[in-house]
């Protein structure tokens, strides 16, 4: 098993919605059985749906699994580099902030290092560990792990973000509706989201263009209920 290969493959996977096992082949530089290999343990793990060959990426297949942190990071990263950029700005030194276990908010942290005495309260666990890369003052939510997007959610998780009064909070979400609605596949990560808008003096979205026209089952609030939203 090739962790680092699987991930290439499904950033392929991302960009073309499907592709043969002779393209990833000839683009990874690896031979066909390899490849073959690598698609059946993507399948097992209900990333990918493999046909006769090649292998397809399914929007309602990953829903099934809550968009796993590892599909997640791939998507739009370009864009979320620049929207971090964009981010970084609303952001002074002495600031508490909220950022929910979204990719969006991981791709922030590394410009975080350029404030001064700030503390991160963050329900994300791939986020607390980068944070501690970067030497910042952070704290856990704690809670109760999803296991296939890296998040704590539940009521531990609310009475620790209801302790904390940040000065910004920065989410993202899987979809915004065409009438303004920030929707998304998993209830227990919206509702910490709201919490933290609660808890906030400002609340920020952070999500790609390719997000904007799409509608998921749960609502999270509407677009004027925030501060802004930060997209490219």
């Amino acid at each position: 098993m090739n962790k680092d290969r699987e991930k290439e493959i499904l950033e392929i996977l991302l960009k073309k919605k499907n592709v043969t096992v002779k393209q990833l082949a000839d683009s990874l530089f690896i031979s066909e059985p390899s490849i073959r290999r690598d698609l059946a343990s993507l399948e097992k793990q209900h990333l990918i749906k493999r046909i006769h060959g090649g292998a397809v990426l399914e929007e309602t297949m990953l829903s099934k699994n809550k968009i796993p942190f590892l599909i997640r990071e791939y998507e739009q990263s370009s864009a979320k580099v620049l929207i971090a950029q964009k981010a970084i700005d609303l952001i002074n030194d002495n600031d508490v902030i909220f950022m929910d276990a979204s990719t969006s908010c991981y791709y922030l942290i590394p410009f975080l290092s350029s404030k001064r005495n700030i503390t991160v309260v963050t329900n994300g666990v791939k986020a607390l560990t980068k944070l501690a890369e970067y030497d910042i003052n952070t704290i856990s939510t704690g809670g109760t792990l999803i296991n296939s997007c890296l998040a704590l959610v539940g009521e531990e998780a609310y009475k620790t973000i209801e302790t904390f009064n940040a000065d910004i909070a920065f989410f993202s979400c899987r979809g915004i509706s065409d009438d303004g609605y920030l929707t998304d596949i998993a209830p227990e990560e919206n509702n910490i989201r709201k919490q933290m808008m609660k808890n906030s003096k400002k609340s920020y979205l952070l999500c790609a263009s390719e997000k904007f026209g799409k509608k998921y089952f749960h609502n999270l609030c509407h677009k004027d209920e925030l501060n802004g939203i930060i997209t490219v």
